[in-house]
């Protein structure tokens, strides 16, 4: 019988125990500069093609509450947050919840993100979430390919079997307000870049005839 080595044994035994069930972490995400989204801290979420024509809140539908989440390439757009459950960092890929916490606006509901119905196959992200229910878990997804590492998009995808898992994009209403919506003709995913509000210094006389 071959003599084999402690050395060896000691190897498989740690190589054994290993408990693979306990996946790696998620990959965070990261904003413009290369650095993690932390929970509780605000950030402006830019269109992929410019430094302005931010996320807001606004009315749409029938101009009443709730407000709706939408592109305004008129402006900076307002400041956003992230939490993730029982994490420190905002990762990729995980159920989170999304707020815009602007004050002082006619409509009192929470302005935590939501899935609000709007017609047959379609809904518009909207506001009067609770933190923890199935239409307030919107995901982070970063787009796929080495040159985009700071490149994102949102997605309502519940990690619960069997419910609605669609990339969110915009439609364009009536009076031209850009609405980020789920659901038929909205197929294109929102692309988009983080800016921590603190390090953001906004260029005078920005262009915005990009957008």
């Amino acid at each position: 019988m071959k003599f084999i080595p402690i050395c060896f044994l000691i190897s498989l035994l740690v190589l054994f125990n290993t408990k693979p069930l306990q996946g790696a972490e998620p990959e965070p995400v990261v904003d413009k500069q290369g650095n993690p989204l932390q929970p509780g801290e605000s950030y402006y979420v830019f269109p992929l093609w410019a430094d302005n024509g931010g996320i807001t809140l606004g009315h749409t539908r029938n101009k009443t509450c709730p407000l709706d989440v939408i592109r305004n390439p008129d402006a900076i757009g307002s400041p956003v947050t992230f939490s993730a459950s029982g994490l420190d960092y905002i990762p990729t890929l995980t159920d989170l919840t999304i707020e815009i916490p602007i004050l002082g606006t006619p409509c009192n509901e929470p302005k935590i993100w939501k899935l609000s119905k709007v017609g047959s196959g379609f809904w518009f992200v909207s506001t009067g979430g609770v933190a923890g229910d199935l239409v307030s878990k919107f995901k982070i997804e970063r787009l796929a390919g080495e040159h985009a590492y700071e490149i994102y998009s949102f997605k309502f995808c519940p990690s619960v079997p069997g419910v609605l898992c669609a990339p969110i994009g915009t439609f364009e209403d009536a009076d031209g307000t850009k609405v980020m919506a789920v659901g038929d003709g909205i197929e294109d995913p929102y692309y988009v870049r983080f800016q921590k509000v603190s390090t953001f210094v906004q260029k005078k006389n920005q262009d915005l005839s990009s957008m």
